[in-house]
Parts: structure tokens; C-alpha cells; sequence
């Protein structure tokens, strides 16, 4: 695979990002506009046999995580400077040596702890499999396996009991996983690209929330960088996480609000 360059600080190129999912979600508007909301139809809402743009689904978020996160591997393809993201669900048997290598990368079992053997990580992919308020993602640029995701709602998480939820937040985990697309940017313009699409694809949804460890200074920066604000330290078990968050109305999105 070919890849642009990525500088190694910064923030994500906005604008142009902006402008692939603003071009998505109206091709998306377009589409919802002849859709009966009653049908329950999710065939035709994620139909990408058109093209491979992204495509996301106006309808809202039911009780616990169903609707559109877990969907997220239906949504089609973004196409960014690196490459076309894409999310893939994870399926254990096919991911598990991939997800396994990347856990026992020193850099990634420093944070996430589950160094060791195959089963350590099985069982880990299991746990979250069977979670009903959580979906797991291996995202890829142009089809490589490049980062693992954990997309869940927090307000139904043991996290909320942490902080003030709001109903519907949405709660991100993240790795990327082969060395060399790390310390390149990668990371932030990912988390601001995933960030914009749920957003989009749950209305209910306010803020997409984070809670890295404080002393993971890179990863802090990163979700700077992507849009995520530090709203508080929080004291979780074994560990002092910083409350990333996101909200749907950006700081900067108020100010331009204000001068037009």
C-alpha cells in the first residue's frame, strides 16, 4: 500500500474531511428522504452497492447499544490522505493473530495490559463480543488491517459511574496497531474522522467521550487534536483517566455561528 505522508503533529486537514462526510451524510439525506421511517429496513439504509461512498442512517439510537454503531462496519468507506477507511467487524477466529500481535507490542500492552499469550487476547475479544452495549471494529485503511476499535454507549457503561453521563453518549477506545503508522498524525485524524461519522450516524448522541490514561501523554494530544476537549481526571480502578470529550457543537462551530 501507497501512503501519503502524514506530518507528524498537527491537526487533521478539517476542511477537507469535513467535506468527504458532509458529502456523505447528504447523499445519505438524499436517500432517507423517499424512506418510510416506520419500515424497519437496514438493507436499503446501508445499501453501498451504488458506490463506496459512506452512507449513514438517520434513525436514532433504541435502548442499549443497537441502531446505528452496530452497523458501523456497513457504512461504507471515507477516503482520506493515508488511504479509504473503512471499518470491518471483528470476527475472532480471522482477527485474533493480527489483535494478538498488537497487545503484545510493548508500547500497546503498556496501556491496555493484556500482554501474553493467545487466549489472554481471546478471551478479552470475547468479553467485549458479549457485551450488549458494545461492538468491536478492526478499521483498515484500503482493506489493511491498521487499528481495533471499541465503540460503546457509556451512559450505559460501568464508566458513567465516573462521571456525569448524558444519555446516548458514545464512548471510543483505540488502537493503531502497526508501528510504523504510529507517531505520524494517524491516530488524531482517525479519531476525528470516526468521531464526525457517529455523530452524524446517531442524532441522539451529544459528545463521543474517551477516557485514556493521564500519564499516555500521546494519546491525550491526539485526542486534542481530533476535537476532544479535557473535561476532568477521573479516578477508575487501577488507573487516573483524563474524560476526553467531544461535543457535537465545537467550540470553534459556536464561534463561526456567532460572526455569521
Amino acid at each position: 500500500m501507497t501512503m501519503s505522508p502524514l506530518p507528524p503533529t498537527g491537526s487533521p486537514d478539517d476542511a477537507a474531511i469535513a467535506a468527504a462526510v458532509r458529502a456523505a451524510a447528504e447523499k445519505a439525506a438524499e436517500k432517507d428522504a423517499d424512506h418510510d421511517p416506520d419500515e424497519d429496513d437496514d438493507h436499503d439504509l446501508f445499501d453501498l452497492s451504488e458506490d463506496d461512498t459512506l452512507r449513514l442512517t438517520r434513525r436514532r439510537l433504541r435502548a442499549g447499544l443497537s441502531g446505528p454503531l452496530t452497523k458501523a462496519d456497513r457504512w461504507g468507506a471515507v477516503t482520506l490522505g493515508p488511504g479509504r477507511f473503512s471499518f470491518h467487524e471483528l470476527h475472532i477466529k480471522r482477527d485474533l493473530p493480527i489483535i494478538h500481535t498488537w497487545m503484545n507490542d510493548p508500547e500497546i500492552a503498556r496501556w491496555w495490559h493484556l500482554a501474553g499469550d493467545v487466549d489472554t487476547t481471546a478471551r478479552h475479544l470475547a468479553e467485549r463480543r458479549g457485551l450488549t452495549h458494545a461492538t468491536t471494529y478492526v478499521g483498515c485503511l484500503d482493506d489493511e488491517p491498521v487499528s481495533y476499535w471499541e465503540l460503546y454507549r457509556a451512559d450505559l457503561d460501568p464508566l458513567a459511574e465516573h462521571y456525569a453521563a448524558q444519555p446516548h453518549d458514545v464512548g471510543v477506545h483505540l488502537i493503531i496497531g502497526p508501528p510504523a503508522h504510529r507517531g505520524r498524525g494517524l491516530g488524531s485524524l482517525l479519531l476525528f474522522v470516526v468521531a464526525d461519522l457517529i455523530l452524524r450516524a446517531a442524532p441522539d448522541t451529544q459528545r463521543v467521550v474517551a477516557d485514556p490514561d493521564v500519564r499516555n501523554a500521546a494519546s491525550v494530544a491526539a485526542f486534542r487534536r481530533a476535537g476532544f476537549r479535557r473535561a476532568a481526571d477521573l479516578a477508575l480502578p487501577g488507573r487516573t483517566a483524563a474524560l476526553m470529550i467531544r461535543d457535537r457543537e465545537r467550540p470553534t462551530d459556536r464561534a463561526a455561528a456567532r460572526t455569521a
